[in-house]
């Protein structure tokens, strides 16, 4: 008994990681969703999430949660440069992770980029 409830905890903790939405969505979703695949529940919401969150509606591309998987709606935004993926692309930049910016300034300036590293 002592062994079930450390398992347990183990089992809940990976089973909450794997049903993050990633926004990157299996190429094979257009078919996969024809077939039924988005409201089969066959098979698992974490696995529908995993491999086609986005295209299923349960995602959002910045890998949150649409209310439809289990989340916060949150409205679309989007960057306000255009260069905010170059930017937190840059080793020796890094924008989204950066903590000499406040995260209210990472939204304001790069919301579609850093959301996903400030809501993380």
């Amino acid at each position: 008994m002592s062994y079930l409830l450390p398992a347990l905890f183990l089992f809940a903790f990976v089973s909450t990681v794997n049903s993050q939405c990633t926004g990157l969505d299996d190429p094979a979703c257009p078919s996969w969703a024809a077939n039924g695949y988005c409201t089969n529940t066959g098979h698992p919401m974490e696995e529908r999430k995993k491999y086609c969150g986005v295209y299923c509606g349960f995602c959002n591309l910045d890998g949150s949660q649409t209310a439809a998987g289990g989340g916060d709606t949150l409205e679309p935004c989007d960057d306000a440069y255009a260069n905010c993926v170059t930017w937190n692309n840059d080793p020796t930049n890094n924008f989204c992770s950066r903590t000499d910016y406040s995260s209210s300034m990472k939204l304001l300036y790069c919301c579609k980029t850093c959301r996903p590293y400030v809501l993380g």
